[in-house]
């Protein structure tokens, strides 16, 4: 067994200069000229005995010294043709005629002879036939057996193939015609190294390479440097280049004397090659060749209508699935959730097994995934990555190694990125397809005692078993990631943009809501006031006179009046919290505390309540008089809303977590709050007794105390056993 191929030898191979080899096959002969006099500047070692006796030593002459002749017909292709020269012409040299190709390049006018082949106009009344034959196969199986027969019965080649790249360039036989009893090939599979780069190019370049004879000897052009560019002579589009020397022993290796190939471009891309070989040497005149070149044109223009026709349907099929799945989200209130909410849908969406959302650092997994620690470990590494804006692949451990671990939920891979700054990802997976692959012999080249890669010898069917690897992602699914990212950005700029609208909307009624409790305050307090008075006046002036059950209606008059006050005292508050600006600056809460307790200190010895201050409170930036009127309402409630025998409150602080604020609590142990309770307690004048009970109240202090924390950024929440006690905790973002 050989040992495996080092990257640095299939450069070697990868690099090997094809396009400039020195030298040309020897069924036709080559000239390169000066276009402005036709002074020949190189020349085939083989133009004496290929062209004439008249044309050794032909370098440095001028061609019409040579064969006049055939310098007038060229002078007068040259005289009448645009940039691009008509190829090929008939010119006469003695008694020969010769098919004469005209390259205009740099390097001057090359020219390559070649013995004149006839001229049969039959070659295409077969090739209109094929044509039709083309257009008419119902599918692309049919179309490619039509396009090798045809190719088969024009040329003569026993073998002719149809031969495919994939994204990695290796290749296939995807067809095959057969008119000799030779080895077949159909379905075998050759690696990328068969073709290296280069030769890729070529046959990118030019529409057809024909070798005669896989043993010729190459017949050098001289001199080697072009003296016009200083450089060896570049035949990437001269038919009679000479091809590397590996490659012709790789064909006697498979027993191919003569070979052809016809590139297949779809979209400007090497598709693949019609493929042909011969076992004894064969020369094909121009015009076959000519017809080959036009038919491989419209080969590569069906194949691509074809593959055009499939991309379309299969884009329809998915855009209505993805249809489907916008109509769907578009209707939830929130896009994200509606992802998780409708996995079966968001999994058709995308052909998947399973998938991932990711958002604020939570990650969703849906349907088959790999665990959620490793696909964490897979977002981070995202990270890393450009998206640009989709990244896919079927082999994802080609790129991520640890995702060799979940091959079988995770081969093939489609992200997204759903947000430019933060790192949101919407995550496809495709599971593991393992296949066969049958490789024309091994597909590892062996090498020669100087290091130096030899082609294959042996061609015998071997198989390998292909892991790691899940079913390709489409056009259709690329654009629907991208479609998807851009369908969730819209939706949540409108919903974002309906909430800017609601918010400006609900800011204007919370001010026109405050001007109306200041004013109704305002308003309401002189008449409560004189209402008082003459109440006390009555009673003061007429008490002997009004009997007892007209004097206990009277009190009743006093205690409303003097609740409506209290009532409109706290809406007065409330609304004037509502309208003060934030005055935030550094403040110690100890000392806010402090005054606090001084302000409260005549109740708290009143109803006995001992408070407790187990450390210090940090130091924090907010507006000390807001922060003042919470500790008095929590204070106040913890006080009031006990009946325990020695009534205590706590109040603290704890650390936050790094980058986080602290958190400020106070606690009790007073009668507790049912859990259902727990918002209800925030709403405004939601009193959970009597109004009489726990010395009274109006049931707007927590309703304070959670606007004051919200307008610091922070917010409020508790803890409670009924009968025990209850703790309130806040936080203020830093102002």
């Amino acid at each position: 067994m050989n040992d495996p191929v080092t990257p640095a030898q299939l450069d070697g191979c990868g690099l090997e200069p094809i396009h400039i080899p020195g030298s040309i096959q020897p069924h036709g002969a080559l000239l390169v000229l000066q276009e402005a006099d036709l002074i020949c500047v190189q020349a085939s070692a083989n133009c004496g005995a290929f062209l004439g006796g008249k044309f050794t030593g032909v370098v440095g002459r001028r061609l019409e010294d040579v064969a006049p002749g055939a310098a007038a017909r060229i002078m007068q292709v040259l005289a009448g043709a645009s940039e691009v020269l008509p190829s090929p012409i008939t010119v006469e040299i003695g008694q020969e005629s010769f098919d004469v190709s005209l390259h205009r390049t740099e390097a001057g006018l090359i020219t390559e002879f070649e013995a004149a082949g006839p001229q049969d106009a039959h070659y295409h009344r077969h090739l209109q036939q094929a044509l039709s034959d083309l257009k008419a196969a119902p599918d692309l199986t049919t179309q490619h057996q039509r396009a090798l027969a045809f190719v088969s019965q024009l040329t003569g080649f026993e073998r002719v193939m149809m031969y495919r790249f994939d994204p990695d360039w290796h290749g296939q036989v995807v067809a095959e015609h057969l008119s000799a009893p030779v080895e077949s090939y159909d379905g075998l599979h050759f690696p990328a190294t068969d073709i290296p780069p280069q030769a890729r190019e070529l046959y990118r370049k030019s529409w057809l390479r024909l070798i005669p004879s896989s043993s010729y000897q190459p017949v050098p052009v001289e001199p080697v440097v072009n003296p016009a560019t200083g450089k060896p002579l570049d035949m990437s589009f001269v038919s009679l280049r000479s091809v590397s020397p590996i490659h012709l022993e790789y064909l006697r290796n498979m027993n191919v004397a003569a070979s052809m190939s016809i590139s297949l471009i779809v979209e400007g891309r090497l598709w693949g090659l019609i493929a042909c070989h011969h076992r004894t040497p064969r020369v094909l005149p121009f015009a076959i060749r000519a017809v080959c070149e036009i038919f491989g044109q419209v080969v590569s223009f069906e194949i691509g209508a074809r593959q055009e026709a499939q991309r379309l349907s299969q884009y329809v099929q998915a855009t209505e699935i993805q249809s489907r799945f916008f109509d769907v989200i578009a209707g939830e209130k929130n896009v994200l959730d509606a992802l998780v909410k409708y996995t079966p849908q968001l999994l058709e969406f995308m052909g998947a097994g399973g998938a991932a959302v990711h958002v604020n650092q939570q990650t969703t997994l849906l349907g088959e995934t790999p665990s959620a620690e490793q696909v964490g470990g897979l977002i981070s590494w995202l990270q890393t990555q450009e998206l640009n804006p989709v990244f896919e692949t079927e082999a994802l451990s080609q790129h991520y190694p640890p995702a060799a671990a979940f091959h079988a939920t995770g081969s093939g891979l489609l992200a997204v990125k759903l947000s430019r700054v933060e790192p949101h990802y919407l995550l496809w997976f495709r599971p593991e397809v393992v296949q066969t692959v049958t490789w024309a012999g091994r597909p590892d080249k062996p090498l020669d005692a100087n290091e130096r890669l030899n082609p294959r010898k042996s061609f015998a069917a071997w198989q390998e078993k292909v892991t790691g690897r899940a079913r390709s992602w489409g056009e259709a699914e690329r654009r629907g990631a991208q479609e998807l990212m851009l369908a969730i950005n819209a939706l949540v700029l409108r919903r974002t943009q309906t909430l800017l609208s609601e918010n400006m909307e609900l800011e204007r009624r919370n001010t026109d809501l405050n001007s109306f409790a200041y004013i109704a305050a305002h308003d309401l307090r002189e008449p409560l006031r004189g209402l008082q008075n003459y109440l006390v006046f009555m009673r003061e002036d007429h008490g002997r006179e009004l009997s007892s059950e007209a004097l206990r209606k009277v009190q009743t008059m006093e205690s409303l009046v003097a609740q409506s006050k209290e009532l409109i005292e706290t809406l007065n508050r409330y609304s004037r919290i509502g309208r003060m600006e934030i005055s935030a600056h550094t403040v110690n809460l100890d000392t806010v505390v402090d005054e606090v307790l001084v302000s409260l200190s005549g109740m708290l010895r009143e109803l006995g309540v001992e408070v407790r201050r187990p450390h210090p409170l940090p130091t924090i930036s907010c507006d000390p008089v807001l922060t003042r009127e919470v500790f008095s309402n929590l204070l106040t409630n913890a006080a009031k809303y006990s009946d325990s025998e020695r009534k205590w409150i706590e109040v603290g602080s704890m650390a936050g977590q790094p980058g986080e604020p602290p958190t400020f609590y106070v606690r009790d142990n007073g009668i507790g709050i049912r859990e259902k309770h727990f918002t209800d307690i925030f709403r405004m004048f939601r009193r959970l007794h009597p109004h009489d009970a726990y010395t009274g109240g109006t049931g707007a202090g927590l309703t304070i105390a959670k606007n004051i924390v919200e307008r610091h950024g922070g917010r409020i929440w508790l803890e409670s056993a009924f009968g025990q006690g209850t703790t309130f905790y806040f936080q203020f973002q830093p102002q």
